[in-house]
């Protein structure tokens, strides 16, 4: 490890939750004087206490530069908060935990950008690796802050990373020896105000402090990212058709003839679609990502392709919760905005019944819904976006039925799988959960325990 900031001794860190509290940790390791702060109420003093370092001072009910130096913030606040005005009016330089955090170490680090399939891609990466031999730690916005990570990454061979927009938009020097780029789709446009320029730099600005010794693995048949050229590390391309990858490639790796092809080293590698236990085109392109990575860190092929068998997918996506009469319940949660939803509709092929909303990002609901069409039979509506979705889905002529929670959702939705012949009843609902839910894995649980409770 080492001082992330060397040339300052006040730093200000914005929001007390799992990042702040452990970048306030680190930077106690090294000395510093920090001003702890968070737009929560007294009622919070005694538990953020116990839990910052000693000699830390504390602020809440709002975020407070003091006289620091150097500011790390919560992803949570975004960009246009009117105290990053003020810091930058003071000219004080504002950073992420996540780029405090890759201050403070020399371990390498695998990364994960990209909207949809970042959480699977990290965790088959380090599942991988692990097996193959090679140590690592997950953090980042996976669930476990990276500074914390980083306190405890003596030994390892590198660190696997999944980074969010939120966190990227304060790392402009944020280099990972190897990043892995899933997809661009619209979302977060809440966050950056609808400007999807900004949002499409934020997620790519890793490219452009990578150097020639990294390597930047990316989604070919990806609309947006195939033009990601701009980048002095090497290229690995890998898309869903041969056809996608350019003709200049030499390691890579593409779906054709019920295979996966990986092209490295000189050598050609396959792997039978039928031999995988992970199902949906979506997952084939995150196996893509993580078996390249585990390559560049020194993998043997089939050693790595022979883990993937003992992978577990996180919770709430396309996970089977029970099967009843004939329908299997199907979690699908961490189906936060359309494009997620449709990755869903393609791989649960099936007559279905399928339970939408939740909060209103203000994105297109256009070409998930057309895919509706295809073999959802009934949709139970929930949630803040209620009479949008509805309005929008009228033209294609599947009933309709809102409900007023997640469990009366599942309660009729069996009720109308029975009844039309459907053999799936599926949560995906293509919202964030925060007009109902504390989170989507709350969402999913409340779900799953509805389904169980079904007779």
């Amino acid at each position: 490890m080492k001082d992330p900031f060397p040339e300052n001794s006040r730093v200000a860190v914005f929001g007390l939750g799992g990042s702040g509290l452990a970048v306030a940790d680190l930077l106690a390791r090294y000395g510093k004087k920090i001003i702890a702060s968070d737009t929560a109420d007294e009622a919070k003093r005694a538990e953020f206490e116990s839990r910052l370092p000693e000699g830390a001072s504390l602020v809440l009910g709002h975020n407070e530069i003091g006289d620091a130096e150097v500011i790390v913030t919560s992803p949570g606040l975004e960009p246009s908060s009117p105290i990053f005005d003020e810091a930058a009016a003071r000219h004080i330089p504002v950073f992420a935990e996540l780029e405090a955090a890759f201050r403070a170490t020399e371990t390498p680090i695998v990364a994960i950008t990209g909207t949809d399939g970042k959480t699977t891609t990290t965790t088959l990466t380090s599942h991988i690796l692990s097996t193959c031999g090679v140590s690592n730690k997950m953090g980042g916005n996976v669930g476990i802050p990276l500074a914390k990570v980083v306190c405890e990454s003596d030994g390892l061979n590198c660190l696997v990373v999944e980074t969010s927009a939120f966190q990227l938009a304060f790392c402009p020097e944020f280099r990972p020896h190897i990043l892995i780029a899933t997809n661009i789709a619209e979302d977060h446009s809440e966050y950056f105000k609808g400007d999807w320029r900004r949002y499409v730099d934020t997620k790519r600005r890793s490219l452009g402090v990578m150097a020639a010794s990294d390597i930047a693995i990316l989604n070919a048949s990806d609309d947006e990212i195939r033009h990601w050229t701009d980048t002095k590390a090497r290229i690995c391309w890998y898309g869903a058709r041969r056809a996608d990858i350019p003709e200049s490639a030499s390691d890579c790796a593409f779906v054709e003839d019920g295979a996966i092809h990986f092209v490295f080293g000189g050598a050609e590698h396959l792997l039978r679609l039928d031999e995988l236990k992970l199902k949906g085109d979506h997952n084939l392109m995150n196996v893509m990502g993580a078996v390249l990575a585990s390559l560049y860190m020194g993998c043997a092929f089939d050693e790595a392709v022979a883990s993937i068998a003992s992978y577990q997918l996180p919770p709430h996506r396309i996970q089977h919760i029970r099967t009843l009469n004939g329908v299997d319940f199907i979690d699908d949660s961490k189906a936060t905005n359309p494009h997620a939803a449709i990755a869903a509709l393609l791989a649960v092929d099936k007559p279905t019944v399928l339970i939408v909303g939740g909060v209103d990002k203000g994105l297109s609901l256009t070409e998930w819904i057309q895919l509706m069409g295809r073999n959802v039979r009934h949709i139970m509506v929930i949630g803040a976006m209620g009479d949008r979705f509805c309005r929008e889905a009228a033209v294609m002529n599947i009933p309709m039925h809102r409900c007023e929670t997640l469990e009366d959702a599942v309660c009729q939705g069996y009720a109308r799988a029975k009844e039309s012949g459907c053999t799936v009843v599926m949560l995906s609902p293509g919202c964030s959960s925060y007009d109902m839910f504390k989170s989507y894995g709350q969402r999913g649980d409340v779900f799953a325990q509805a389904a169980k409770a079904l007779s």
